[in-house]
Parts: structure tokens; C-alpha cells; sequence
């Protein structure tokens, strides 16, 4: 049955409107929050520095009671203009930096970075088997499910704060590290 409104008496029409009424407000006010949680999760592993984008922040856990670790992120400049990263540090602890692993006559050495170039409109990535954070003085091991804070100190886009995620390497990763079980 086709309800049409000279069907229905004025007080019927009014009810069924006001139910069609609730029902697309909580479907609006459903997708709102949907959408809110998303871009939470979202803006939770992006941080922003000027025209830079950092995102996909991690570091693996360490083994037992180890104190050093590593760190990985992707920095994305939107910029026109090329940046640096210049430092970065542990607000609660222990010392880090910025490090390249380069493979040499069929071994994986290590170098420190003095720092990291983020060319316009590039990005520079830190990942295994290639530049990365190194973690020294850790106060405690770096436990799964953690954070763990970082301040970058870029050229440009100046100091930004962030966490990452400590979780296991990502599947996706297969790259060689001279860190294995850092």
C-alpha cells in the first residue's frame, strides 16, 4: 500500500514525518561519528611540521630488558621548499640517532647520519635495512601495544613532537636490519 498524504489525517502525517525525521538524523549523526573515529585514528599517526607530514611511526619491541632499540617513520614534504632532519630526541630518556645501514662486501654496517634530506615535494624514509632512529639508554625496554615519544628538530619546519606505535614489524617489511631483535 502507496501511503500518500491524502490518505493519512494531519496528526498521522505530522507522526510519520517526525519518525522519518529521527530516523535520518541518527543515520546522519551515526555517519558524523563513524567519520570522527576514522579521522581520529587517522590524525593519531599523522603529525604535522610546517609543510611535513610524518607518518607510519614505529618502533619495534625490544628483547627482554634490552635498552637500545631503533625507529622507523616516512617524512612527506609538501613544500616547495627542501628541509632537513636535524636531531631527534627521547623527551623521557635515553639518546638517539640518526643512522644509515649500507651493505659492504656482504656485511651490514651501520653509519651515523648527520642529517636527513627531505627533498621539495619528496619524501625521506626510515625503514629496516636502511636509515632509521637509533635508540640508546632506553629508561625500559620498549614493550607491544606501547608508545613511544619522539621530538624531531627539523631545519625548517622547526620542533614537532610525536609517538610511535611499538608493535612488530610489519609484514610487509623484508628488508635486512642490523638491529634483528632490537
Amino acid at each position: 500500500m502507496i501511503v500518500t498524504r491524502s490518505r493519512l489525517t494531519n496528526h498521522g502525517w505530522l507522526l510519520l514525518r517526525s519518525c522519518f525525521n529521527r530516523m535520518f538524523f541518527n543515520l546522519v549523526l551515526g555517519a558524523a561519528v563513524l567519520m570522527d573515529i576514522a579521522s581520529a585514528r587517522l590524525g593519531a599517526q599523522e603529525y604535522l611540521a610546517g609543510q611535513i607530514i610524518i607518518t607510519q611511526a614505529w618502533a619495534p619491541p625490544t628483547l627482554g630488558k634490552q635498552r637500545i632499540g631503533v625507529a622507523y617513520f616516512r617524512l612527506h614534504n609538501q613544500g616547495p621548499d627542501a628541509d632537513r632532519l636535524l636531531a631527534v630526541e627521547l623527551p623521557d630518556g635515553g639518546e638517539a640517532g640518526l643512522h644509515t645501514s649500507l651493505m659492504r662486501d656482504g656485511v651490514m654496517r651501520m653509519r651515523p647520519l648527520d642529517a636527513v634530506a627531505i627533498p621539495a615535494g619528496g619524501e625521506a624514509v626510515l625503514q629496516p635495512g636502511g636509515m632509521h632512529v637509533m635508540l640508546s639508554g632506553l629508561p625500559g625496554p620498549l614493550a607491544e601495544g606501547g608508545r613511544l615519544k619522539l621530538r624531531l628538530r627539523l631545519e625548517r619546519a622547526g620542533v614537532l613532537n610525536l609517538e610511535a606505535a611499538i608493535e612488530k614489524r610489519p609484514a610487509a617489511s623484508t628488508a635486512p636490519s642490523p638491529h634483528q631483535g632490537h
